[in-house]
């Protein structure tokens, strides 16, 4: 790969904090994975965007659907051809109906932010 090319990556991990759906693992998971990302692959912690569920954290980097989606349209958007575009996610799935006639298994997979605002299917990004 180039040294021109650019890699971004949106990391994100939900521990739902004083929750009944409380996880203890997922911001230390986002943490390790973004020191992996730095030392390994090269990827500038600037082109990193981190959302996860500390008390602390600003309300623009809590892992809402809202937030979560935005990141992604942003990193998308910041992308040229060549650039390396990674997402990982750390916290809670479930499985939805399907609302696609013929679906195989009938359900399929989605996110659980934060704030338990799904995120389902395939979402048109913002240009």
């Amino acid at each position: 790969m180039e040294g021109k090319n650019k890699r971004l990556a949106v990391l994100v991990g939900c521990n739902y904090p004083n929750t009944s759906n409380e996880l203890h693992g997922c911001i230390n998971d986002v943490l390790a994975m973004r020191e992996t990302l730095v030392k390994r692959f090269g990827f500038d912690h600037s082109n990193i965007k981190l959302l996860t569920d500390e008390p602390k954290n600003s309300s623009s980097t809590m892992p809402t659907g809202a937030n979560i989606k935005q990141a992604l349209a942003n990193m998308v958007d910041q992308a040229e051809e060549g650039d390396v575009l990674y997402f990982h996610y750390s916290g809670h799935g479930t499985r939805i109906p399907s609302k696609k006639n013929g679906h195989p298994f009938r359900h399929e997979e989605a996110i659980v932010p934060c704030d338990f605002n799904l995120i389902t299917g395939l979402y048109q990004l913002p240009s």
